[in-house]
Protein backbone atom coordinates (compact mmCIF):
# COMPACT_ATOMS: atom_id res chain seq x y z
CA UNK A 1 0.00 0.00 0.00
CA UNK A 2 1.47 3.56 -1.06
CA UNK A 3 2.73 6.25 2.20
CA UNK A 4 0.54 9.13 1.50
CA UNK A 5 2.56 12.12 2.23
CA UNK A 6 1.78 15.83 2.14
CA UNK A 7 5.05 16.98 0.46
CA UNK A 8 5.03 17.75 -3.31
CA UNK A 9 7.00 15.41 -5.20
CA UNK A 10 9.68 17.47 -6.76
CA UNK A 11 10.55 18.49 -3.93
CA UNK A 12 10.52 15.21 -2.22
CA UNK A 13 12.88 13.82 -5.03
CA UNK A 14 15.30 16.54 -5.04
CA UNK A 15 15.30 15.54 -0.85
CA UNK A 16 16.09 12.03 -2.33
CA UNK A 17 18.45 12.50 -5.08
CA UNK A 18 20.38 14.87 -2.41
CA UNK A 19 20.82 12.29 0.27
CA UNK A 20 23.82 10.63 -1.24
CA UNK A 21 26.97 11.80 -2.70
CA UNK A 22 26.41 10.43 -6.27
CA UNK A 23 22.86 12.33 -6.11
CA UNK A 24 24.28 14.97 -4.92
CA UNK A 25 26.85 15.39 -7.90
CA UNK A 26 24.54 14.48 -10.31
CA UNK A 27 21.83 16.68 -9.30
CA UNK A 28 24.48 19.99 -8.62
CA UNK A 29 26.37 18.89 -12.31
CA UNK A 30 22.76 18.80 -14.70
CA UNK A 31 22.05 22.26 -12.65
CA UNK A 32 25.41 23.65 -14.28
CA UNK A 33 25.25 22.35 -17.28
CA UNK A 34 21.57 24.37 -17.43
CA UNK A 35 22.67 27.32 -16.02
CA UNK A 36 25.75 27.58 -18.71
CA UNK A 37 23.60 26.46 -21.48
CA UNK A 38 21.18 29.63 -20.33
CA UNK A 39 23.63 31.75 -19.84
CA UNK A 40 25.78 30.91 -22.25
CA UNK A 41 25.54 33.99 -25.17
CA UNK A 42 26.90 35.85 -22.63
CA UNK A 43 29.50 34.17 -20.79
CA UNK A 44 31.22 32.71 -23.91
CA UNK A 45 30.68 35.11 -26.19
CA UNK A 46 33.70 37.91 -27.88
CA UNK A 47 31.84 40.82 -27.61
CA UNK A 48 32.64 43.07 -24.20
CA UNK A 49 30.18 43.34 -21.44
CA UNK A 50 31.32 47.32 -20.92
CA UNK A 51 33.51 49.05 -23.05
CA UNK A 52 34.24 52.91 -23.40
CA UNK A 53 35.25 54.23 -26.75
CA UNK A 54 35.77 58.01 -27.54
CA UNK A 55 33.48 59.02 -24.90
CA UNK A 56 30.78 56.44 -25.35
CA UNK A 57 29.59 53.76 -23.31
CA UNK A 58 27.53 50.21 -24.30
CA UNK A 59 27.14 47.02 -23.46
CA UNK A 60 27.60 45.19 -26.57
CA UNK A 61 27.22 41.63 -25.08
CA UNK A 62 23.92 42.05 -23.27
CA UNK A 63 22.04 44.34 -26.48
CA UNK A 64 23.57 41.82 -29.00
CA UNK A 65 20.73 39.79 -27.23
CA UNK A 66 17.60 41.20 -28.92
CA UNK A 67 19.77 43.20 -31.64
CA UNK A 68 22.39 41.82 -32.69
CA UNK A 69 23.10 44.46 -35.96
CA UNK A 70 23.18 47.16 -34.11
CA UNK A 71 25.17 50.04 -34.94
CA UNK A 72 26.19 53.07 -33.11
CA UNK A 73 28.25 56.62 -34.67
CA UNK A 74 30.77 58.00 -32.84
CA UNK A 75 32.82 60.97 -33.41
CA UNK A 76 36.57 61.76 -32.47
CA UNK A 77 36.64 64.65 -30.52
CA UNK A 78 40.06 66.04 -31.90
CA UNK A 79 39.60 64.99 -35.14
CA UNK A 80 35.71 65.21 -35.45
CA UNK A 81 36.22 62.31 -37.73
CA UNK A 82 32.72 59.22 -37.43
CA UNK A 83 33.52 55.81 -37.54
CA UNK A 84 30.29 53.58 -37.47
CA UNK A 85 30.67 50.43 -35.22
CA UNK A 86 28.48 47.18 -36.21
CA UNK A 87 28.56 45.16 -32.92
CA UNK A 88 27.99 41.63 -34.94
CA UNK A 89 31.14 42.30 -37.04
CA UNK A 90 33.11 44.36 -34.96
CA UNK A 91 36.68 43.27 -34.05
CA UNK A 92 36.59 44.60 -30.35
CA UNK A 93 40.41 43.79 -29.65
CA UNK A 94 41.51 46.13 -32.26
CA UNK A 95 39.51 49.10 -30.96
CA UNK A 96 41.56 51.46 -28.71
CA UNK A 97 39.04 51.57 -25.84
CA UNK A 98 39.39 53.72 -22.87
CA UNK A 99 37.50 50.53 -20.81
CA UNK A 100 36.67 47.17 -21.67
CA UNK A 101 35.51 44.36 -19.43
CA UNK A 102 35.00 40.97 -21.32
CA UNK A 103 32.91 38.15 -20.64
CA UNK A 104 34.99 35.41 -18.75
CA UNK A 105 35.37 33.64 -21.33
CA UNK A 106 36.08 36.26 -24.35
CA UNK A 107 35.45 34.34 -27.80
CA UNK A 108 32.52 33.35 -29.30
CA UNK A 109 31.43 30.21 -30.58
CA UNK A 110 31.58 31.08 -34.21
CA UNK A 111 34.60 33.64 -33.79
CA UNK A 112 37.55 32.75 -35.82
CA UNK A 113 40.94 33.66 -34.79
CA UNK A 114 43.01 33.76 -37.89
CA UNK A 115 46.56 33.75 -35.58
CA UNK A 116 45.63 30.59 -33.73
CA UNK A 117 43.89 28.49 -36.33
CA UNK A 118 44.92 25.14 -37.37
CA UNK A 119 43.91 23.49 -34.07
CA UNK A 120 46.09 24.77 -31.46
CA UNK A 121 46.25 22.51 -28.30
CA UNK A 122 46.10 23.86 -25.07
CA UNK A 123 49.32 23.94 -24.06
CA UNK A 124 51.09 25.28 -27.27
CA UNK A 125 52.26 28.79 -28.10
CA UNK A 126 49.35 31.40 -29.25
CA UNK A 127 49.49 34.70 -30.38
CA UNK A 128 47.37 37.88 -30.78
CA UNK A 129 47.01 41.22 -31.93
CA UNK A 130 47.19 44.10 -30.16
CA UNK A 131 45.26 47.45 -31.49
CA UNK A 132 48.58 49.44 -32.35
CA UNK A 133 49.51 46.40 -34.69
CA UNK A 134 51.88 44.09 -32.42
CA UNK A 135 51.71 40.67 -32.57
CA UNK A 136 51.90 39.34 -28.71
CA UNK A 137 51.60 35.93 -27.05
CA UNK A 138 48.21 35.91 -25.55
CA UNK A 139 47.78 36.25 -22.01
CA UNK A 140 46.57 33.93 -20.00
CA UNK A 141 42.79 35.34 -19.74
CA UNK A 142 42.24 36.05 -23.61
CA UNK A 143 44.24 32.40 -24.19
CA UNK A 144 42.03 29.51 -25.63
CA UNK A 145 42.34 27.04 -22.28
CA UNK A 146 40.88 24.22 -24.39
CA UNK A 147 42.62 25.03 -27.55
CA UNK A 148 41.09 25.33 -31.03
CA UNK A 149 39.77 23.78 -34.30
CA UNK A 150 41.09 24.28 -37.86
CA UNK A 151 39.42 27.72 -38.40
CA UNK A 152 40.63 28.60 -35.15
CA UNK A 153 37.17 28.80 -32.99
CA UNK A 154 37.72 28.43 -29.10
CA UNK A 155 36.69 25.02 -27.66
CA UNK A 156 36.11 25.92 -24.35
CA UNK A 157 33.03 29.02 -25.96
CA UNK A 158 31.28 26.05 -28.31
CA UNK A 159 31.64 23.43 -25.24
CA UNK A 160 29.89 26.06 -23.46
CA UNK A 161 27.20 27.19 -26.31
CA UNK A 162 27.10 23.32 -27.33
CA UNK A 163 25.52 22.73 -23.78
CA UNK A 164 22.63 25.32 -24.54
CA UNK A 165 21.76 23.45 -27.79
CA UNK A 166 22.36 19.90 -26.50
CA UNK A 167 19.86 20.26 -23.61
CA UNK A 168 17.31 22.28 -25.83
CA UNK A 169 17.18 19.01 -28.06
CA UNK A 170 16.85 16.81 -25.22
CA UNK A 171 14.73 18.39 -22.77
CA UNK A 172 12.13 19.47 -26.07
CA UNK A 173 12.52 15.95 -27.97
CA UNK A 174 11.42 13.94 -24.82
CA UNK A 175 8.72 16.88 -24.13
CA UNK A 176 7.52 15.14 -27.45
CA UNK A 177 8.24 11.82 -27.16
CA UNK A 178 5.88 12.07 -23.26
CA UNK A 179 3.10 14.17 -25.25
CA UNK A 180 3.16 11.42 -27.72
CA UNK A 181 3.30 8.42 -25.51
CA UNK A 182 1.29 9.69 -23.17
CA UNK A 183 -1.43 10.42 -25.55
CA UNK A 184 -1.14 6.69 -27.08
CA UNK A 185 -0.20 5.07 -23.88
CA UNK A 186 -2.63 6.43 -21.68
CA UNK A 187 -5.69 6.09 -24.35
CA UNK A 188 -5.37 2.75 -24.96
CA UNK A 189 -4.97 1.66 -21.14
CA UNK A 190 -7.79 3.39 -20.17
CA UNK A 191 -10.50 2.39 -23.00
CA UNK A 192 -9.01 -1.19 -23.68
CA UNK A 193 -10.98 -2.93 -26.71
CA UNK A 194 -14.36 -3.00 -24.98
CA UNK A 195 -14.59 0.62 -23.59
CA UNK A 196 -14.37 2.99 -26.54
CA UNK A 197 -17.90 2.07 -28.48
CA UNK A 198 -19.02 4.13 -31.62
CA UNK A 199 -21.95 3.88 -33.72
CA UNK A 200 -20.87 1.28 -36.82
CA UNK A 201 -20.99 4.37 -39.39
CA UNK A 202 -18.37 6.27 -36.79
CA UNK A 203 -15.98 3.74 -37.26
CA UNK A 204 -16.08 3.57 -40.87
CA UNK A 205 -15.98 6.74 -41.38
CA UNK A 206 -13.39 7.70 -38.97
CA UNK A 207 -11.11 5.64 -40.93
CA UNK A 208 -11.25 7.61 -44.49
CA UNK A 209 -11.50 10.96 -42.38
CA UNK A 210 -7.82 9.73 -40.30
CA UNK A 211 -6.54 9.81 -43.75
CA UNK A 212 -7.87 12.51 -45.51
CA UNK A 213 -6.75 14.97 -42.44
CA UNK A 214 -3.72 13.68 -42.93
CA UNK A 215 -4.07 14.66 -46.34
CA UNK A 216 -5.18 18.08 -45.69
CA UNK A 217 -2.99 18.73 -42.42
CA UNK A 218 0.56 17.83 -43.81
CA UNK A 219 0.56 16.57 -47.63
CA UNK A 220 -1.15 19.79 -49.02
CA UNK A 221 0.61 21.66 -46.07
CA UNK A 222 3.59 20.28 -47.01
CA UNK A 223 4.78 23.66 -48.30
CA UNK A 224 4.48 25.42 -45.70
CA UNK A 225 6.08 23.18 -43.39
CA UNK A 226 8.83 23.20 -45.32
CA UNK A 227 9.16 27.29 -45.26
CA UNK A 228 8.49 26.66 -41.20
CA UNK A 229 11.82 24.49 -40.85
CA UNK A 230 14.07 26.62 -42.61
CA UNK A 231 12.39 29.71 -40.65
CA UNK A 232 13.18 27.84 -36.78
CA UNK A 233 11.74 26.32 -34.49
CA UNK A 234 9.15 28.24 -33.16
CA UNK A 235 8.19 28.61 -36.55
CA UNK A 236 8.06 24.72 -37.15
CA UNK A 237 6.19 24.06 -34.14
CA UNK A 238 3.25 26.52 -34.73
CA UNK A 239 3.29 25.15 -38.13
CA UNK A 240 3.19 21.48 -36.80
CA UNK A 241 0.54 22.22 -34.21
CA UNK A 242 -1.65 23.96 -36.54
CA UNK A 243 -1.44 20.59 -38.84
CA UNK A 244 -2.43 18.80 -36.16
CA UNK A 245 -5.71 20.56 -35.30
CA UNK A 246 -6.63 20.48 -38.47
CA UNK A 247 -5.86 16.60 -38.97
CA UNK A 248 -7.98 15.86 -35.61
CA UNK A 249 -10.17 18.55 -36.40
CA UNK A 250 -10.96 16.85 -39.81
CA UNK A 251 -11.18 13.38 -37.79
CA UNK A 252 -13.90 15.01 -35.67
CA UNK A 253 -16.33 16.19 -37.93
CA UNK A 254 -16.30 12.41 -39.99
CA UNK A 255 -16.75 11.19 -36.15
CA UNK A 256 -19.57 13.21 -35.91
CA UNK A 257 -21.31 12.71 -39.29
CA UNK A 258 -20.74 9.32 -38.19
CA UNK A 259 -22.46 9.30 -35.19
CA UNK A 260 -25.48 11.45 -36.39
CA UNK A 261 -25.93 8.86 -39.40
CA UNK A 262 -25.89 6.19 -36.94
CA UNK A 263 -28.75 7.08 -34.84
CA UNK A 264 -31.08 6.22 -38.67
CA UNK A 265 -31.39 3.49 -40.92
CA UNK A 266 -29.80 -0.70 -40.89
CA UNK A 267 -26.20 1.13 -40.00
CA UNK A 268 -27.81 1.54 -36.32
CA UNK A 269 -25.89 0.26 -33.44
CA UNK A 270 -22.43 0.82 -31.88
CA UNK A 271 -19.39 -1.71 -31.71
CA UNK A 272 -16.20 -1.61 -29.43
CA UNK A 273 -13.47 -0.44 -31.17
CA UNK A 274 -10.37 -2.19 -30.05
CA UNK A 275 -7.90 0.89 -29.56
CA UNK A 276 -5.58 -1.06 -27.16
CA UNK A 277 -4.62 -4.01 -29.53
CA UNK A 278 -4.59 -1.07 -32.63
CA UNK A 279 -1.63 0.95 -30.30
CA UNK A 280 0.24 -2.03 -29.32
CA UNK A 281 0.60 -3.30 -32.66
CA UNK A 282 1.54 -0.03 -34.07
CA UNK A 283 3.58 0.62 -31.17
CA UNK A 284 5.21 -3.26 -31.82
CA UNK A 285 6.00 -2.60 -35.60
CA UNK A 286 7.69 1.00 -34.76
CA UNK A 287 9.78 -0.83 -32.38
CA UNK A 288 10.70 -3.12 -34.77
CA UNK A 289 11.88 -1.53 -37.53
CA UNK A 290 15.46 -0.34 -36.90
CA UNK A 291 16.26 2.63 -35.39
CA UNK A 292 18.90 3.86 -37.69
CA UNK A 293 17.01 3.03 -40.51
CA UNK A 294 14.03 5.08 -39.31
CA UNK A 295 16.01 8.30 -38.72
CA UNK A 296 17.65 8.35 -41.36
CA UNK A 297 14.68 8.29 -43.26
CA UNK A 298 13.12 10.91 -41.48
CA UNK A 299 16.48 12.86 -42.36
CA UNK A 300 15.68 12.25 -46.06
CA UNK A 301 12.24 13.29 -45.80
CA UNK A 302 13.24 16.48 -43.83
CA UNK A 303 16.04 17.73 -46.18
CA UNK A 304 16.89 20.76 -45.05
CA UNK A 305 19.07 20.32 -41.67
CA UNK A 306 17.86 22.20 -38.82
CA UNK A 307 17.64 21.92 -34.85
CA UNK A 308 13.93 21.35 -35.27
CA UNK A 309 14.58 18.65 -37.95
CA UNK A 310 17.01 16.80 -35.29
CA UNK A 311 14.16 17.62 -32.06
CA UNK A 312 11.05 16.39 -34.19
CA UNK A 313 13.25 13.16 -35.37
CA UNK A 314 14.00 12.08 -31.55
CA UNK A 315 10.99 12.72 -30.53
CA UNK A 316 8.92 10.59 -33.21
CA UNK A 317 11.62 7.69 -32.21
CA UNK A 318 11.50 7.64 -28.54
CA UNK A 319 7.52 7.81 -27.79
CA UNK A 320 7.11 4.02 -27.57
CA UNK A 321 8.58 3.42 -23.93
CA UNK A 322 6.55 6.32 -22.71
CA UNK A 323 3.66 4.52 -24.26
CA UNK A 324 4.44 1.35 -22.45
CA UNK A 325 4.95 3.04 -18.95
CA UNK A 326 1.44 5.16 -19.60
CA UNK A 327 -0.56 2.15 -20.53
CA UNK A 328 0.60 -0.16 -18.17
CA UNK A 329 0.23 2.24 -15.29
CA UNK A 330 -3.47 3.26 -16.56
CA UNK A 331 -4.09 -0.37 -16.53
CA UNK A 332 -4.13 -0.26 -13.18
CA UNK A 333 -5.22 3.39 -12.44
CA UNK A 334 -8.67 2.74 -14.44
CA UNK A 335 -10.05 0.28 -12.03
CA UNK A 336 -9.19 1.97 -8.61
CA UNK A 337 -12.31 3.28 -6.64
CA UNK A 338 -11.70 7.25 -7.32
CA UNK A 339 -12.00 6.81 -10.65
CA UNK A 340 -15.09 3.90 -10.58
CA UNK A 341 -16.68 6.66 -8.33
CA UNK A 342 -16.08 9.76 -11.40
CA UNK A 343 -17.68 7.35 -13.54
CA UNK A 344 -20.68 6.56 -11.39
CA UNK A 345 -21.58 9.93 -10.91
CA UNK A 346 -21.99 10.58 -15.09
CA UNK A 347 -19.19 12.45 -15.38
CA UNK A 348 -17.94 12.82 -19.28
CA UNK A 349 -15.39 10.11 -19.87
CA UNK A 350 -12.88 13.25 -21.02
CA UNK A 351 -13.13 14.52 -17.62
CA UNK A 352 -12.84 11.28 -15.96
CA UNK A 353 -9.50 10.50 -17.84
CA UNK A 354 -7.70 14.14 -17.97
CA UNK A 355 -8.70 14.75 -14.06
CA UNK A 356 -8.94 11.80 -12.22
CA UNK A 357 -6.93 8.59 -14.09
CA UNK A 358 -3.98 10.78 -16.05
CA UNK A 359 -2.35 12.06 -12.80
CA UNK A 360 -2.20 8.77 -11.43
CA UNK A 361 -0.45 7.49 -14.14
CA UNK A 362 2.09 10.18 -14.54
CA UNK A 363 4.68 8.69 -11.94
CA UNK A 364 6.32 6.41 -13.89
CA UNK A 365 6.48 8.44 -17.35
CA UNK A 366 8.27 11.27 -14.82
CA UNK A 367 10.63 8.69 -13.79
CA UNK A 368 11.43 7.81 -17.61
CA UNK A 369 11.71 11.30 -18.58
CA UNK A 370 15.59 11.71 -17.12
CA UNK A 371 16.31 8.48 -19.02
CA UNK A 372 14.80 10.09 -22.12
CA UNK A 373 16.48 12.86 -22.17
CA UNK A 374 20.15 11.08 -21.70
CA UNK A 375 19.36 9.01 -24.65
CA UNK A 376 18.19 12.21 -26.85
CA UNK A 377 21.67 13.69 -26.45
CA UNK A 378 23.11 10.73 -27.02
CA UNK A 379 20.99 10.35 -30.11
CA UNK A 380 21.92 14.20 -31.44
CA UNK A 381 25.30 13.36 -30.90
CA UNK A 382 25.34 10.12 -32.71
CA UNK A 383 23.28 12.35 -35.54
CA UNK A 384 25.57 15.67 -36.03
CA UNK A 385 29.16 13.22 -36.02
CA UNK A 386 27.65 11.29 -38.48
CA UNK A 387 26.70 14.94 -40.38
CA UNK A 388 22.88 14.43 -40.43
CA UNK A 389 21.95 16.53 -37.40
CA UNK A 390 22.39 20.08 -36.40
CA UNK A 391 23.53 22.61 -39.45
CA UNK A 392 27.18 23.81 -39.70
CA UNK A 393 26.32 27.57 -38.35
CA UNK A 394 24.94 25.62 -35.11
CA UNK A 395 27.16 24.04 -32.11
CA UNK A 396 26.53 21.13 -30.07
CA UNK A 397 28.83 18.56 -28.13
CA UNK A 398 28.46 16.22 -31.35
CA UNK A 399 29.02 18.55 -33.99
CA UNK A 400 32.81 19.22 -32.09
CA UNK A 401 33.36 15.28 -31.99
CA UNK A 402 32.44 15.39 -35.84
CA UNK A 403 35.55 18.09 -35.79
CA UNK A 404 37.65 15.41 -34.27
CA UNK A 405 37.27 13.10 -36.92
CA UNK A 406 39.83 16.06 -39.76
CA UNK A 407 42.57 15.63 -37.10
CA UNK A 408 42.99 12.57 -34.94
CA UNK A 409 46.10 14.32 -32.81
CA UNK A 410 43.77 17.43 -32.30
CA UNK A 411 42.66 14.96 -28.91
CA UNK A 412 41.55 18.11 -27.21
CA UNK A 413 38.25 18.02 -29.55
CA UNK A 414 37.44 14.66 -28.60
CA UNK A 415 37.99 14.56 -25.51
CA UNK A 416 36.39 17.59 -23.62
CA UNK A 417 33.43 17.25 -25.55
CA UNK A 418 33.20 13.44 -25.00
CA UNK A 419 33.74 14.22 -21.52
CA UNK A 420 30.59 16.74 -20.99
CA UNK A 421 28.31 14.12 -22.78
CA UNK A 422 29.62 11.02 -20.31
CA UNK A 423 29.23 13.36 -17.41
CA UNK A 424 25.91 14.31 -18.66
CA UNK A 425 24.70 11.48 -19.17
CA UNK A 426 26.07 9.68 -15.82
CA UNK A 427 24.26 12.56 -14.15
CA UNK A 428 20.43 12.02 -15.97
CA UNK A 429 20.90 7.80 -15.44
CA UNK A 430 21.83 8.28 -11.83
CA UNK A 431 19.02 11.09 -11.08
CA UNK A 432 16.81 8.44 -13.09
CA UNK A 433 17.61 5.58 -10.64
CA UNK A 434 16.45 7.93 -7.44
CA UNK A 435 13.68 8.88 -8.95
CA UNK A 436 12.89 4.92 -9.46
CA UNK A 437 13.68 3.96 -5.89
CA UNK A 438 11.57 7.14 -5.14
CA UNK A 439 9.21 5.47 -6.74
CA UNK A 440 9.06 2.71 -5.23
CA UNK A 441 8.72 3.84 -1.46
CA UNK A 442 5.81 5.83 -2.23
Amino acid sequence: MRRKTNIPYWKLAYQRATESLSGKLATWFLLFVLSVGALAPILATGQPWFIAYKGEWWMPAFTSLWNAERSETVVDPETGVKETIQFDIQNWRELDAEFIWWAPVPWSPNQPDPYNRDFISPGAQQVGKLPDGRIVPLSGFHRHHLGTDQLGHDVLSRILNGASTSMQIGLISTLIAVVLGLFFGALSGYFGNNRLKLSRAAVWLGIPGLFTGYFWAFHVRGFVLTDALKEGFLSTTFQVIWSLILMFTVLGIFLFLGQWIGRKGWIKGSMAVPLDSLVQRFSEVFMSMPRLMIILTLAAVFREKSVAMVITIIGLTHWTSVSRFARAEMLKVRDLDYVIAARTLGFPWYRVFLKHALPGAMQPVLIETSFLVAGSILVESSLSFLGIGVPENIVSWGALLKTGRLQLDAWWLVVYPGLMIFFTLVSLNTLGEVLQKLGKRL
